[in-house]
């Protein structure tokens, strides 16, 4: 039964991760793939970039990226070198702050065979039952998928991190809800009817394989629309998911963002997230409040 439960998990978790690449891609638009940079605000900033605020009060860009990017690990690094931050944020959480610390080549290496006992018992290390499972289901996940693709999630991730530990007296935020609340939230708001349906086919499902050449269909909107409406077509409540974990996580990240500028002297603040939440971040920043997010951040969705 346990078993079933992580793969139920996993399989989950790869839907999601995917459905999120999908939006990325299909939130930039195509010329930002060919034009590295352009100027808003204060300095040049790359095409998948925007200034959240840029006034006497704050300067704060949010860089949206895709996750399987290396243009997006660049682009990291050349909004720290014109911003000179003094706060980054990052889209993750505690139970996925290990993405930090992956050795990407390692990762590749480990990937290719998989020790999921090994894996488990690094997973579990200093956590709870709960937080352990799920970073091992984490792993396996991001595993699979580097596997598929050659390359390591997160980099953008991680070059923020350590750009950020080259500036003294600059802070690292965690600005993302805790994974295990997001995917409580997502099967909790489903009927019984709806939950068989996702279950039976997260269970049953036999995913193809990713292909890195053909993640630039992302790229073509009418593909992406059609690939959701698939997706939604054969299993309606996955609707209900995708909007615990995308625009519900838009309004916990965009508060994220606001705390970061409070919480620091003359802010210069850099925000790292997936492209798929730009816009809806930006619709929420500045506007939301604490009794806005914590109805978001117990287990049972509204």
């Amino acid at each position: 039964m346990r078993f079933q439960a992580c793969t139920i998990v996993r399989q989950f978790l790869r839907v999601q991760t995917i459905y999120e690449t999908a939006l990325l891609s299909n939130c930039i638009p195509k010329s930002s793939f060919e034009v590295t940079s352009r100027f808003s605000g204060s300095f040049p900033v790359p095409q998948s970039a925007t200034f959240l605020q840029d006034d006497k009060n704050a300067k704060v860009v949010l860089l949206g990226t895709v996750h399987f990017s290396k243009q997006s690990i660049e682009d990291v690094s050349e909004i720290v070198k014109h911003l000179n931050p003094n706060a980054i944020l990052v889209e993750l959480c505690r139970q996925r702050v290990s993405l930090l610390e992956l050795d990407d080549k390692q990762f590749l290496e480990d990937a290719k065979n998989f020790d999921a006992r090994k894996f488990n018992r690094e997973a579990a290390k200093g956590q709870n039952f709960v937080s352990g499972m799920l970073h091992a289901m984490l792993l396996k996940t991001y595993a699979d998928i580097a596997k598929e693709l050659g390359v390591a999630p997160g980099g953008e991730f991680r070059r923020a991190y350590h750009e950020m530990k080259k500036i003294p007296g600059c802070k690292l935020f965690l600005g993302d809800r805790p994974i295990q609340i997001t995917i409580a939230r997502a099967f909790q708001s489903l009927s019984v009817y709806e939950l068989g349906q996702v279950l039976y086919h997260l269970t049953t499902a036999n995913p193809k394989p990713l292909d890195k050449h053909q993640l630039e269909k992302y790229k073509d909107k009418d593909f992406v629309q059609a690939q959701f409406e698939e997706i939604t077509r054969d299993v309606p409540a996955f609707k209900k998911i995708f909007h615990v974990f995308v625009d519900e996580r838009d309004k916990c990240l965009a508060y994220s963002i606001q705390e970061c500028v409070r919480s620091v002297k003359k802010p210069r603040v850099l925000a790292v997230v997936g492209m798929g939440h730009v816009d809806g971040i930006s619709k929420y920043y500045g506007k939301m409040k604490q009794e806005h997010i914590i109805p978001l951040l117990v287990r049972g969705a509204e």
